[in-house]
């Protein structure tokens, strides 16, 4: 069985299950990356939205051996501990007055997202692309985000650039940017955790816990994590005007830039002209291969940032891979 037998299979046992009290649909999404998500939705009678459920992850657990009915009761159990479904305003959508306060940006690759890119104004930066989106934040499901199509461009009256200056403004002031010292942050991490890996995590303070960290570093932190507040879509803060420059202030140097998904960035300031990123690059695509989920993507390389001439400087694995031949 493949998983849009999978799917059908499935849908129908929900059909079975709910009857008349709900109609039930199964739909494709096409997440970043052009990564296609597989999702049943469950929409009660008279209801014009409902939660998109995804079974990717379903599906794998019933080719592992997992049975449809402990896969469809899971299902269910989901769906009803759901909160009812937001009515959304679409009247509110169509003011833009209304929606430019709430406009964000997320930062992906221009040659990963082609089709996509081919029905959403975007902006170029480097070899990336900002797409835009807008926030819905609702007291019982939580925030989510509706991403801007040409058809909402239409109905807006409004040129990209416009759309553009907005959502970064919009960005800049909901979301503003962090740089934070990588020792830090994995102190911060560690100390979130309620089980560490071993004693050797239990019981320290956030200074036993980072002089720890550093000796093991040799009491050298070089790189620097560079996200926005709220952690999602962070990559996107080195968009924000003078960000890059402002950061090669703050370390004093050039510096690489490491993007390690699309919700944050590693910047790594540069003590050696004698280096030319090469085995960042590769660090960046054997990470991406073998650690990040394809639709947390950003780009297959690793960056250069030049203070003198306020350049990012993509460093292409295709020429990396020249250069060794």
């Amino acid at each position: 069985m493949n998983i849009e037998e999978f799917m059908d299979t499935v849908k129908d046992k929900l059909q079975s299950y709910y009857g008349e009290e709900c109609d039930v649909e199964c739909n494709l999404v096409t997440k970043n990356n052009d990564q296609v998500k597989h999702g049943i939705v469950i929409r009660r009678k008279g209801k014009s939205s409902a939660p998109n459920i995804y079974v990717d992850e379903a599906f794998e657990e019933f080719t592992q051996g997992k049975s449809l009915e402990s896969i469809t009761t899971e299902l269910i159990c989901l769906r009803n501990k759901c909160n009812d479904e937001v009515e959304f305003d679409a009247d509110l959508f169509g003011d833009y007055d209304w929606v430019k306060d709430r406009l964000g940006i997320k930062l992906v690759s221009r040659n990963k997202n082609v089709n996509l890119l081919n029905d959403v104004p975007h902006k170029d930066f480097s070899d990336m692309a900002v797409l835009f989106n807008v926030l819905i934040d609702d007291t019982s499901i939580g925030k989510g985000t509706i991403l801007v199509r040409n058809e909402h461009m239409s109905m807006w009256g409004i040129s990209t650039d416009r759309l553009y200056d907005d959502a970064v403004t919009s960005m800049m002031n909901n979301d503003p940017p962090v740089l934070q010292d990588i020792v830090d942050m994995l102190v911060e991490l560690f100390n979130k955790r309620k089980e560490g890996p071993g004693p050797v995590y239990m019981g320290m303070d956030k200074e036993e816990l980072k002089e720890q960290i550093m000796q093991v570093s040799d009491n050298k932190c070089l790189m620097y994590v560079l996200t926005n507040q709220s952690k999602i879509n962070g990559a996107s803060v080195i968009v924000y005007p003078g960000m890059l420059k402002d950061v090669g202030v703050t370390m004093g140097c050039d510096y690489y830039l490491l993007p390690s998904s699309i919700h944050e960035v590693i910047i790594v300031p540069i003590h050696d002209e004698n280096e030319n990123g090469d085995e960042l690059s590769m660090l960046v695509r054997e990470v991406n291969d073998n650690k990040l989920s394809p639709d947390l993507v950003l780009s297959d390389h690793a960056y250069r940032y030049h203070r003198q001439t306020n350049w990012l400087e993509p460093l292409y694995v295709e020429r990396i891979a020249e250069q060794a031949c």
